[in-house]
């Protein structure tokens, strides 16, 4: 099997290079000139950039080999999230891996600015000793105002209730619990956040709140205002203005609306100003963990899986072993029904048995319809388009809930007519087969399946289990279910290796054999 080529534009920590060229042939700049990226993408089957490359629909479009996207960071806002969806190209990202990172630059940021570290470094350089004049201020005490309430967000109210500070934040996505699990008052609106705010961070994505004038001319006499989170979210103007009139005590930035700012930037004659260029990730810890969990996401979707850090897929708050053993089931279950059932013109009926999350839903329906279509249409289908591709075939999917509440094995039932069923239960973090076009079964799934609907009669079996002997194929193990009613069998055998085609030829000219299905 030919390895797949990743392309890496920027640096990226060597934990995460030396993972993926475990299993791809990896090429990697430390940067990549802008120009020759569209010139090269197209020879690759994944590429991982950063902040300094964009891909918009016009480098994506015509790129059949590309199946992944990787953004060695949290924000995604340089990629066409719409265009990779409808080009079945899957986004994956690294967020929360550098949290603590973005977290504690913000932080340093206000220490500076309250305590004039970056004025009393120049005052020694210069010779200077006057402590008098760089008198500063302490955190304790005083109120700090979040926008945007995510993994760096939490991380920020945890480091600001070790120093004794109160802690608000406004986030309207971010349910009653999060924040009362994390012992910080929940502000309904930017107009409430801001008066209360000594200090105010912002970590939001590029789609959060743009903050004007307006805004921050709410916050109190001398407050901090600091911004590590996307450049261009708060008026750089504004922020100047405010520091003129004596209004804001200083200003802290680590991304800017033009980077790097231009000479005329109005902030750079601010004294009480810290700015930095774009840190807030920049640790050793931080760029390994963004690789790793980048490179994770970048190997699960080449070999075909759904990662828990893709962005284009509505993935539910599972723990990995839920989310593998949903994942697996809900593949399990379309790709069996899909090809033992050629001819799908029936609306879809997935019917859910058992204790199941809510959001984890829509995810799954994109999953099993995913699986259904990729046995049906030559071409790209995955989670990332299932719902654009099944559009096209005029395919639909309902969902049904039976017994919710029902421990503890959850099923996943899928249904054309009464005559074309599947059913797959996850029973202990395993997907066991128990139906089939009513045939009724219990067997785990096994990672190389033989599957043959044949004529009930003496000496099919052997006659089968002969031929993948011929081939030094091991079977692992055999199950034979009957629907006496039609004298039709069904066996599904567990192959130690992927059964070969000319094998599948040899038993498709048994007589008694009606189709063979190679999983």
């Amino acid at each position: 099997m030919t390895r797949p080529r990743i392309l890496i534009t920027e640096t990226l920590g060597q934990e995460g290079i030396d993972m993926l060229r475990e299993m791809a042939d990896v090429d990697a700049f430390d940067l990549l000139p802008k120009e020759q990226l569209p010139e090269i993408l197209g020879d690759y089957d994944a590429v991982i950039i950063r902040s300094a490359h964009r891909l918009p629909r016009e480098v994506l479009a015509n790129r059949p080999r590309l199946k992944v996207v990787a953004r060695a960071g949290s924000g995604v806002d340089n990629v066409d999230l719409k265009a990779c969806t409808e080009f079945g190209i899957a986004v994956v990202n690294a967020p929360g891996a550098n949290a603590i990172a973005a977290a504690e630059h913000a932080f340093g940021h206000m220490l500076t600015i309250l305590r004039n570290i970056h004025l009393g470094d120049a005052h020694v350089r210069e010779g200077g000793w006057n402590r008098k004049k760089f008198l500063g201020g302490e955190l304790s005490g005083r109120n700090l105002g979040i926008i945007g309430f995510g993994k760096v967000g939490r991380e920020a109210a945890r480091i600001a209730h070790g120093f004794r500070m109160t802690v608000y934040a406004y986030d309207p996505f971010v349910s009653d619990e999060i924040f009362q699990a994390h012992n910080v008052t929940r502000m309904d609106s930017l107009e409430d956040l801001m008066p209360v705010s000594d200090v105010l961070t912002l970590h939001t994505p590029k789609s959060g709140p743009q903050i004007g004038m307006d805004l921050l001319a709410r916050l109190p006499q001398n407050a901090i205002v600091v911004n590590v989170a996307r450049g261009g979210m708060i008026d750089e103007d504004a922020l100047a203005n405010l520091l003129d009139m004596g209004h804001l005590l200083g200003v802290g930035l680590d991304v800017f609306s033009q980077e790097p700012p231009p000479a005329d930037f109005p902030l750079f004659k601010h004294p009480h100003a810290v700015l930095t260029p774009h840190l807030g990730g920049s640790t050793q810890e931080a760029m390994t963990g963004v690789a790793v969990m980048t490179a994770q996401g970048v190997i699960q979707a080449l070999n075909g899986e759904t990662p828990p850090n893709i962005v284009n897929v509505p993935i539910p708050p599972l723990t990995p072993d839920e989310f593998g053993t949903l994942d697996e089931g809900a593949r399990v279950v379309g790709r069996i029904f899909a090809q033992i059932n050629k001819k799908i013109t029936a609306p879809l009926v997935l019917t859910l048995k058992g204790s199941i999350v809510q959001n984890a839903i829509p995810w799954l329906k994109q999953t099993v319809l995913a699986a259904v279509l990729s046995e049906q249409l030559d071409g790209r289908v995955n989670a990332v388009n299932a719902l654009i591709k099944a559009e096209e075939q005029g395919l639909t999917l309902l969902v049904e809930e039976r017994e919710p509440h029902k421990p503890p094995a959850l099923s996943l039932r899928l249904e054309g007519h009464p005559k074309t069923t599947t059913e797959v239960v996850l029973d202990n973090h395993t997907p066991r087969l128990r139906h089939i076009n009513g045939i009724a079964m219990d067997l785990p799934w096994p990672k190389n399946a033989l599957i043959t609907v044949h004529t009930d009669a003496p000496g099919v079996v052997g006659k089968v289990g002969t031929l993948v002997g011929q081939h030094n194929i091991n079977i692992g193990n055999l199950h034979l279910a009957r629907d006496e009613m039609v004298h039709q069998a069904l066996m599904v055998l567990s192959l130690d290796q992927t059964a070969p085609e000319n094998l599948v030829l040899d038993i498709k000219k048994i007589p008694e054999i009606n189709q063979v299905f190679v999983f």
